[in-house]
């Protein structure tokens, strides 16, 4: 008889557990997005940036989109990630919208895998990139300029951008930071135009 009471309370438990997983909904998955067009030109042309490195605060390591419920209390959700690391998905998108801005498909990530002549250098420091669901994103950057070589300093700056949240959605969060860094992007452009020619081929 004891028997029987425990293995239907375990059964019972076995039940329960797997009914609570079964209810959990699998997370959903964002990208940051690029500034329309997405089409580089197909043949080299255009000024040959280095993107890179790119460091991130700390606490935006990790896959669950972080947002604050007020000025120090962040939140993550499990239910809302990043589809690739934070770090990865910013470099890419500022790489596509910078060649957009200069009309350049010469930009890459520093490191390189092959060495090739720059004309600048562009490390980023992510400060701040989070924000409240339904009411703002803040990125918070700071960006330097540097010679193709790395050896001297152009610009050095600290972008603070506040973009509107259209919503309370997460889909309307991760939009509001694809603008933000749209326009990180356009900054960091404008620095370049106005230290190099952008029509060379």
């Amino acid at each position: 008889m004891r028997f029987r009471t425990c293995l239907f309370i375990v059964a019972s438990s076995l039940a329960l557990l797997s009914a609570s997983c079964a209810k959990a909904p699998p997370p959903s998955f964002y990208l940051l997005d690029v500034a329309a067009p997405t089409q580089l030109p197909g043949l080299e042309k255009g000024v040959t940036v280095g993107v890179g490195p790119v460091e991130t605060a700390r606490y935006l390591d990790r896959n669950q989109i972080v947002t604050r419920t007020d000025t120090a209390r962040l939140r993550v959700s499990e239910r809302n990630q990043w589809a690739e690391p934070l770090k990865a998905g910013f470099t890419r998108a500022l790489m596509i919208n910078l060649g957009l801005e200069l009309d350049s498909n010469r930009i890459y990530e520093l490191p390189m895998r092959r060495r090739r002549p720059l004309d600048f250098q562009i490390p980023i420091d992510v400060l701040r990139f989070d924000g409240i669901l339904g009411k703002q994103v803040v990125l918070s950057a700071r960006w330097t300029v540097l010679s193709g070589d790395g050896k001297k300093i152009l610009v050095s700056k600290v972008s603070r951008i506040i973009e509107a949240v259209e919503g309370p959605s997460f889909d309307t969060f991760v939009a509001a930071q694809s603008r933000a860094l749209a326009q990180l992007s356009r900054e960091i452009a404008a620095a370049i135009k106005a230290r190099a020619p952008i029509d060379r081929a």
